[in-house]
């Protein structure tokens, strides 16, 4: 793979991909839905934050938001730091297409991949998705995923910002593999298996129906917190949300280098008064983005309930 440059990849001719999910059969996926925990390195579990909490909650997390003392945050403008970043920064590649399978299932807790990034503090790559984050131990442990999502994730630009050389190259074979049908047996990503609806044999044409089973996704039961630097928010400026790579973005004043967040969970290992700092600067974002981006801020305002107000109980 080292002799493949990017160009090379590109020309290989590209295995079509399905589109017409018409008349796709019933998707079964095995295994238990529990959700991972989060692990600290002295062993405290902390369990994702659910949808369904945020939702009956939101109401009152937004109210304190709107009401916080926020007399002493700089009102920086936003829009002369996007100007000055867009002069210096490259235009962003348009998004990866991916076909939509997940309108197909029944249930579909993690939605459609945003981003993937290798993370070297932990020795683990993360898989960013509409409702939630998917944590892997190993490269190849990725390929349990269904075929459709590591085509997608073929398509997107890995963020490995250690330039790990393992990951450059295995996914530089995930783009060569896409384009060619997946040949190398070791590269494969999971395709369902067939197995025969019971009871379905149609009297006019004498068929049965078939449902497709994908096996479990071997993901991180517990995933390990990001460590965290501590006690680095006194230059901040401000912070958004980066539409292309899904992260939160801390800028600095004086030119400072950004720090990057991927996971929202990861504010639990910061300082209290650098998450003290994210809860009272408004976040920026653009409207398509205003999910995640305000999950962000929302994560700052519940740790930093965690130690002033015993009711919420967040912490297992």
């Amino acid at each position: 793979m080292k002799v493949l440059d990017d160009a090379t990849i590109d020309e290989i001719p590209s295995e079509p991909e399905v589109a017409n999910l018409d008349d796709l059969e019933e998707r079964v996926f095995e295994g238990n839905a529990e959700k991972s925990k989060y692990v600290r390195e002295d062993g405290t579990e902390f369990n994702p934050f659910e949808e369904d909490w945020l939702k009956d909650n939101l109401d009152e997390i937004d109210d304190k938001l709107k009401n916080r003392d926020s007399s002493d945050v700089p009102t920086d403008s936003f829009e002369e730091w996007r100007k000055k970043f867009l002069s210096t920064s490259a235009k962003p590649a348009p998004s990866a297409v991916q076909v939509n399978y997940m309108k197909y299932e029944k249930v579909h807790p993690h939605g459609r991949i945003l981003s993937w990034m290798f993370l070297k503090d932990i020795h683990c790559m993360a898989v960013k998705r509409e409702h939630g984050i998917q944590y892997f131990r190993s490269l190849l442990s990725i390929l349990t995923l269904p075929f459709y999502d590591v085509a997608a994730l073929a398509k997107l630009e890995l963020i490995n910002q250690s330039n790990y050389d393992c990951a450059k190259l295995f996914t530089r074979k995930l783009r060569t593999e896409r384009r060619s049908g997946w040949k190398d047996e070791l590269y494969k990503p999971q395709f369902p298996m067939h197995e025969q609806i019971k009871y379905t044999l149609d009297p006019a044409t004498k068929t049965a129906r078939y449902k497709l089973v994908y096996k479990p996704v071997k993901v991180l039961d517990k995933i390990p917190l990001m460590p965290m630097k501590q006690e680095i928010l006194g230059s901040m400026a401000l912070w958004c949300y980066d539409s292309d790579t899904h992260e939160a973005v801390i800028v600095f004043r004086n030119d400072e280098e950004n720090f990057h967040i991927l996971d929202p969970m990861w504010i639990v290992n910061m300082f209290a008064a650098d998450i003290d700092k994210l809860f009272r600067h408004d976040i920026f974002y653009e409207d398509k983005d205003a999910h995640q981006a305000l999950l962000f801020q929302r994560v700052a305002f519940l740790f930093l309930l965690l130690s002033r107000d015993s009711r919420w109980e967040l912490v297992v």
